[in-house]
């Protein structure tokens, strides 16, 4: 596959602490898609957000007793087997994201297109994450690190950066899921989209329970372990288009 050239003084993905590797550009031509989830991409697993009480305050886990801070309902607290049933769908941008605003959230969209509060189960963590892509996808990733992700510097040194915002002309969606883990107040969950092409990219999104909402990781690395996959096997089908 030829990628288009690129003048570097022109493109911000060129620029200092927010380079994108050559394996993840190329996953990005092959969708035309770009999401600020992935900032420095790659083939590794994303890792768990820490648990460790040794990190920093802002980092640690929240108690998993916080309620909703639009006060969505708990709950089932079982991961989802299959997709969810009857789930509605939305257009964000030209991506299509889940809704339940009174049972898995967003219970809040706001004017500028920011959606939250997620109820604290696995069915509404797996809401958010879809949420979280599908924002960053429309051109809003620096509304996903401003308000929507864990307070850390991992965030910080990305809002330095400014975040790239993407073009609305995204030809990719939601194809399907899997959990990587879960626990009461921490998530990974597996994102997998499908291109127009065909082209399938696994997104894995790190989360945390913190102040009432589940909020995106920044790993440490910059990396949450994007990667191109042949299939769909190993994920539960899950779309909306």
């Amino acid at each position: 596959m030829t990628e288009p050239t690129v003048n570097e003084d022109q493109n911000p993905l060129t620029k200092p602490k927010f380079i994108i590797s050559a394996v993840v550009v190329a996953i990005i031509v092959a969708l035309g898609i770009i999401l600020a989830l992935l900032p420095k991409g790659g083939g590794n697993p994303a890792a768990e957000p820490s648990s460790s009480g040794s990190g920093p305050a802002s980092m640690r886990p929240s108690s998993t007793a916080d309620a909703s801070v639009c006060g969505l309902p708990s709950g089932d607290q079982a991961k989802p087997a299959t997709a969810p049933a009857d789930t509605k769908w939305e257009l964000v941008g030209k991506v299509a994201a889940p809704t339940s605003p009174t049972q898995f959230g967003p219970g809040k969209t706001e004017a500028n297109g920011l959606r939250s509060c997620f109820a604290h189960s696995p069915t509404g963590a797996l809401y958010a994450a879809a949420s979280m892509t599908a924002l960053s996808a429309a051109g809003k990733a620096d509304l996903v690190y401003e308000q929507l992700a864990v307070p850390s510097p991992e965030r910080d040194a990305v809002l330095k950066s400014s975040p790239t915002a993407a073009p609305n002309s995204v030809t990719a969606q939601l194809a399907g899921f899997t959990f990587r883990s879960y626990e009461a107040d921490r998530a990974v969950i597996d994102l997998a989209f499908k291109g127009a092409n065909g082209t399938f990219v696994s997104i894995p999104v790190p989360l945390q329970w913190y102040g009432g909402d589940w909020k995106f990781v920044v790993p440490a690395t910059g990396d949450t372990g994007a990667r191109q996959i042949t299939d769909l096997g190993g994920y539960i089908e899950w779309s909306g288009v």
